[in-house]
């Protein structure tokens, strides 16, 4: 199953500063993000076996942008919270894989496959 999230999401640095200029912030951002997230995502399958891996491709236009700064965790928070994914846990998805795709726009695409 592929899912394309067409919204640039916020990284672990922003995250940070968030909680750095108030102890709510980050949470606050979460759930903003997390608005956002479930029109891209509400009409994504239930997932049913489990484990899976995830292999994330992140279209990214900032050649500068750090691979490694890239957060799924508001990603996978509503996918729970839409009751698509049992739980985001060791138990549920056993790989996770980031790909780095060369694009005009920033934005997140999915695919999700059965261990």
């Amino acid at each position: 199953m592929k899912i394309i999230i067409d919204l640039k999401l916020e990284n672990w640095n922003q995250i940070i500063g968030y909680s750095r200029n108030n102890k709510y912030g980050a949470n606050y951002h979460k759930r903003n993000e997390m608005k956002k997230l479930s029109k891209f995502l509400e009409s994504m399958p239930k997932i049913k076996k489990y484990p899976i891996k995830l292999t994330c491709y992140w279209h990214i236009k900032n050649k500068i942008s750090d691979l490694d700064n890239k957060s799924l965790k508001s990603t996978l928070d509503c996918m729970q919270q839409l009751g698509k994914l049992e739980n985001d846990n060791c138990k549920h998805i056993q790989e996770i894989h980031y790909k780095y795709v060369d694009d005009k726009k920033d934005y997140l695409e999915i695919e999700i496959e059965e261990l």
